[in-house]
């Protein structure tokens, strides 16, 4: 009798140890809220400069964010829902058309956001001796060339969520209309080799509800197509 009285305990601890241990390999499964998760979101990064390909500037960068932006990957790479702005094309131009010497890739597109404010996309690329013409034609020229007088030509330093980049700002006026241009070079990698490919953007808001209020709208536009400034240095 005191024999199957041990055997019962022995059992009855048993199975208690077993429980605890089962509990305890299901508390440690549960997550934590606190947990980091990793992002798996692709980056593609392309190279920026506010000269062509005869120099380079301090302003040269690395930049990446969510959108493939490789001469050859464009214009089906860059959607027309960019964040909160939707966008429609524009259709060609034969200004662009004659003065960039028939381009090989050109984006013209409007965005507006959901109050109804307005940025025009447009990008330029070529290769060979023809993209040179994409220097020669540039937003400080053609507007003034067009009836517009320059109210300012400069550049500003545009924050992303990680680090900055510089573009090249001009705002024009023509009778009541007043217009900020953010415009920059890119190229796929470093060798800025004009037979691989270059592009000329610009960005265009309209600003007669105020400078600062055209320029927010453009800061936000550019912080959606670049995340972050990667580190990379020419020399």
């Amino acid at each position: 009798m005191r024999r199957d009285s041990l055997r019962y305990l022995a059992l009855i601890l048993l199975l208690i140890l077993g429980a605890g241990a089962s509990l305890a390999v299901r508390r440690a499964r549960i997550p934590t809220k606190t947990q980091p998760q990793a992002s798996s979101q692709r980056l593609y990064s392309v190279h920026v400069d506010l000269a062509g390909w005869y120099e380079t500037t301090p302003n040269e960068k690395v930049v990446a964010g969510p959108y493939d932006l490789r001469f050859g990957a464009l214009p089906l790479s860059l959607p027309l829902k960019v964040g909160l702005w939707q966008g429609m094309e524009l259709g060609p131009d034969p200004e662009i058309e004659t003065f960039f010497a028939h381009p090989e890739l050109v984006v013209r597109r409007e965005y507006s956001d959901p109050s109804g404010h307005v940025i025009w996309l447009t990008v330029i690329g070529s290769r060979g001796p023809k993209s040179f013409s994409i220097f020669e034609h540039t937003p400080e020229i053609c507007y003034p060339s067009s009836g517009w007088s320059t109210m300012t030509d400069d550049t500003v330093v545009v924050n992303l969520r990680s680090g900055s980049m510089t573009v090249h700002r001009g705002i024009y006026e023509h009778g009541q209309e007043r217009q900020v241009v953010y415009s920059w070079y890119q190229w796929d990698d470093p060798a800025r080799d004009a037979a691989r490919g270059v592009t000329s953007w610009r960005l265009t808001a309209d600003a007669r509800d105020g400078l600062e209020a055209a320029q927010s709208r453009l800061h936000d536009f550019l912080g959606l197509l670049f995340y972050e400034v990667l580190p990379w240095h020419r020399f």
